[in-house]
This record gives C-alpha cells, structure tokens and sequence, in this order.
C-alpha cells in the first residue's frame, strides 16, 4: 500500500482508467465541428455544411414569387359598401365629415381673408376636349377628383355639367390641399403657421363661381379617401385621377379608383406621357389595363379606361 492508501494494483486500475477517459475525450474533442473547423483550410465551406439555424430555415422556406399577380402588389379592395342613392352622397359625406354643416356656411373665417383672391383658378390641362367629350357622354351624377388644387378642372366640370343636361350633378375633390414640397418656390402662397391655405383659395374660387352646392372638397389624402367612400358606398358615375405622378401613387389611385367607379363609368387621368419617375403615370395606367383586360384610349396628354 502506497501513502495514498492505495495498493499498487488499485494504482494500475486506476491509473487505466484515467488514461481511459483522456483516450475518450480527445476522440470526442477530435470529431467536434470546432476541431473540423480548425483543420479545413476552407472554412467557409465548412460553415456552408453545417445544419441551418432557425433563422436560416425561415429564409429558405420563402418560395420565388412566379405568380406576381397574386401577390400584395396588385391585390387591392375591389368590392365595396352597398350602394347609396346618388342623391344621399352629399349629405352623407357632409354628416361624416363635416358634422352635417357645409364648409362654405360663414366662409371665408376671418383669419383667411387677408390673404384669398377672389378668383385664383389655376390648373394644368383642366379644360381639354376630353372633359366636354366625357361629361356629355357620361351625363355623370357624380364625379369624383383625386387632385383638385385650386379647382380648376372641378369648375370646369361644373360649368359643363351645368350646360349639358338637367340634373344636377355632384362633384367629389379630394386633395390634401397641402401642395408638393417646394411648389412655393414657383407659386406665391402666403403660409402662416406652415398652412399654405390652398384649401381656402379653392373653396373661394369654388363660391365666386356659384358651385358650393355642387362641389365639395375632402381634405384628405387620396387613399385615405377613397377608403371611406368605398366603406360608405360611395361611387361614381365619372372619375379624374390627377394627384401625385409617381408610379406608385398613381397605381394605388388607379387601382382604388376603380373599385368606386359606376358600371358603364369612365375614369380618366391626366399626365399620361410625361417623363416624371420614368413615365410613372403611363406605367401605371398600362400595367392596370393588362391586368384588368382593359383597353387604354389616349386622348393627348390624357388617358381613358371604361368599366366593364
């Protein structure tokens, strides 16, 4: 017996099996993925090999898209709200919007006056052939504007409607009245308090020429609007599309327009050709058309889509 209190044979046995456990640990230390990693002289590939983590399993289970036009691209709300009477859509939007008052009663507040012309009627393109070509062929209730700036196209519409055909008709301007960034530097608005009051002058214009029975303005943005006509069933017999120029904005114009838009309706826009965001309008209006089995009519620097 040794002065650990061992015999020399228990020595040995325990002596075999330390050398035991060490011959198993390095054989297990020796087959790891990190003793692998340190030996291959590629470790990129090495790590290629290696099981995907949970992360690695969530991307790889995302399938190439094939058929796109299933896809949150172009998948838009295409039915709405029941119907109303034509003749129930004004009150509705004004108990909705406007706690059942016209936004013309007492205007213009006193805090406007100072700076609102009579009559500032601005636009670009708003009194085209295609307007009398529509409004007399349509014979449109109701129309709704997506972009409306100073009222230009609105009036004219008015003026139109006013002359062809007996009945009154009601027209829908949507605009945010805010303008674009950077339109101050060409357009003299006075601002006060970062309001540029377009929404002001277009109410102005809009009463100097005696139509605030017929037109009415929803200062929102386009989409948020026509979100809420379609919940409210609101549609329409004529609609412009006209607002932002981008093929984005356009696209979700388009495409939300024309769940609003009558059977037998016409809806139209401007821009149809010009070169802002790589012909954003016209790209949208073309990819809308194939997808709807439409047939695009131009009509100068306008476009024209009829509902089936």
């Amino acid at each position: 017996m040794n002065m650990f209190g061992f015999s020399n044979g228990g020595k040995r046995s325990h002596g075999f099996l330390l050398l035991l456990a060490v011959v198993f640990f390095l054989s297990g230390f020796l087959t790891s993925p990190l003793v692998s990693l340190l030996k291959c002289s590629s470790p990129v590939k090495q790590l290629e090999s290696l099981p995907p983590i949970r992360i690695h399993k969530a991307a790889s289970a995302l399938d190439p898209i094939t058929d796109w036009s299933l896809t949150d691209l172009v998948l838009f709300r295409t039915k709405c709200g029941e119907p109303i009477r034509q003749e129930d859509a004004k009150t509705l939007l004004l108990n909705k919007v406007f706690d059942g008052i016209s936004p013309f009663v007492e205007f213009p507040p006193e805090l406007a006056k100072p700076y609102l012309r009579e009559k500032r009627i601005r636009g670009w393109g708003s009194t085209g052939a295609v307007f009398a070509r529509l409004v007399e062929e349509v014979k449109p209730k109701i129309i709704l504007e997506l972009g409306s700036y100073l009222g230009a196209s609105a009036i004219h519409m008015a003026t139109l409607a006013k002359s062809t055909f007996d009945h009154q008709v009601f027209i829908i301007c949507v605009d945010d009245f805010r303008g674009w960034p950077g339109f101050r530097d060409k357009f003299k608005f006075h601002q006060t308090n970062g309001d540029v009051q377009l929404l002001y002058q277009f109410m102005q214009n809009v009463q100097t020429m005696n139509f605030t029975g017929n037109i009415l303005p929803l200062p929102f943005s386009t989409t948020s609007a026509m979100s809420a006509l379609c919940e409210w069933g609101v549609y329409a017999d004529l609609i412009e599309v006209d607002a932002a120029h981008d093929f984005h904005s356009a696209w979700a114009d388009i495409n939300l327009g024309y769940s609003l838009l009558k059977p037998g309706g016409v809806m139209f826009g401007h821009d149809y050709y010009t070169k802002l965001d790589n012909r954003g309008v016209g790209r949208a209006v073309d990819l809308f058309a194939r997808l709807k089995g439409l047939r695009v009519e131009p009509d100068g620097q306008h476009w024209i889509l009829r509902s089936k």
